[in-house]
C-alpha cells in the first residue's frame, strides 16, 4: 500500500471522528453555558444580600467564586477590588494591609483591562492606589497621588454623576492641599513634587457628592472634616449637626463608627 493510499484511508477514518469530537464539545458548551449563567446569577444575588447584611468578608468570598466561573465578570471584579481595599484598611498590621491592597490593585487592573468603558474599574483603581499610599514610601506615595487623580478623572468622564468618585476626588484635593510646606518642599527633592490640591475644589466636589448621595454618612462626615481642617469651624458644626439630626441609616459596616466619629468631633468643636 502506497503512503498516499494509506493517508487517504486514514483521513476517511479520522475526519468523522474529529467532527464527532468537535460536535460533542460544542454540545457540552451549549448545555453548560446556561447552567453557569444561572449559577453566576444566583451568586450575584447572594453577594448583594451579604452586602446588605454588611457581611463584607462573605460577599468577597462569593464574588471570588463567581470569578472562578467567569474571570471577566464585571460586578465580581470591581466589587472584589473595592472589598479588598475596604477590609484591608481596617487591619492594624501594615503587612496585612499591603497584601489586601495589592489584591485590590490586581482586581482593579483586571477590571480596567476587561471593561475599559465602564466607570467602576477606574473608581476602584483610584481607591486601591489611594489605599496603597498608606503602606509605601514617600517617593511611591507621591507617584500614586497622580495615579489616583488620573483614574478618578477617567471615572467622572464616563459617569459625571458618580457620587463615590466626586467624594474621592474631594477628599483627594483636601488631603493634597493640606500637606505642609516643609513636606511639599521635601517632595520636590525626591520626585517631581506633589500634585496641585485645592481647598476650594475639595469643598466643591464634596458638596457635589453630598448632593448626588445625600444619605451617605461618610460623605457628610468627610465634608465636616474638611471644614474643620481648614479653619471653617461653624460650617463643620452645622454639617455635623445636620448629619446627626437626619437619622441616616448605616449603609456600610463602618458607618456606625463614622457616626460615632461625627459625635466626637461635634463635641470637640461645640
Amino acid at each position: 500500500m502506497t503512503s498516499n493510499n494509506y493517508m487517504r484511508r486514514m483521513n476517511r477514518f479520522l475526519v468523522p471522528v474529529f467532527l464527532k469530537i468537535i460536535l460533542l464539545c460544542l454540545f457540552s458548551i451549549m448545555i453548560s453555558a446556561p447552567a453557569i449563567a444561572s449559577d453566576i446569577h444566583n451568586l450575584l444575588k447572594k453577594a448583594a444580600e451579604q452586602m446588605e447584611q454588611m457581611d463584607e468578608e462573605g460577599a468577597l468570598e462569593t464574588y471570588l467564586k463567581i470569578l472562578e466561573l467567569d474571570p471577566q465578570q464585571y460586578d465580581a471584579l470591581w466589587n472584589s477590588s473595592l472589598l479588598y481595599a475596604t477590609i484591608g484598611f481596617r487591619f492594624d498590621d501594615n503587612n496585612r494591609k499591603k497584601v489586601h491592597f495589592e489584591r485590590a490593585v490586581e482586581m482593579a487592573e483586571k477590571s480596567v483591562e476587561n471593561h475599559p468603558d465602564k466607570v467602576h474599574p477606574y473608581y476602584v483603581m483610584a481607591v486601591a492606589k489611594g489605599r496603597m499610599t498608606n503602606v509605601v514610601g514617600t517617593r511611591t506615595r507621591i507617584r500614586l497621588a497622580y495615579v489616583v487623580e488620573e483614574n478618578v478623572k477617567k471615572a467622572l468622564e464616563i459617569m459625571p454623576d458618580h457620587a463615590p468618585s466626586w467624594h474621592l476626588y474631594g477628599v483627594w484635593h483636601s488631603e493634597v492641599a493640606n500637606v505642609g510646606r516643609a513636606e511639599r518642599l521635601a517632595a520636590r527633592f525626591i520626585s517631581r513634587g506633589l500634585p496641585d490640591g485645592s481647598v476650594r475644589k475639595a469643598e466643591e466636589y464634596l458638596l457635589k457628592a453630598k448632593e448626588l448621595d445625600p444619605e451617605s454618612i461618610l460623605i457628610r462626615l468627610d465634608l465636616a472634616r474638611h471644614y474643620h481642617q481648614n479653619g471653617q469651624r461653624q460650617k463643620a458644626i452645622d454639617e455635623l449637626k445636620e448629619l446627626l439630626s437626619f437619622g441616616l441609616k448605616p449603609q456600610t459596616k463602618d458607618d456606625p463608627d463614622h457616626l460615632e466619629d461625627a459625635r466626637e468631633l461635634l463635641n470637640r468643636l461645640g
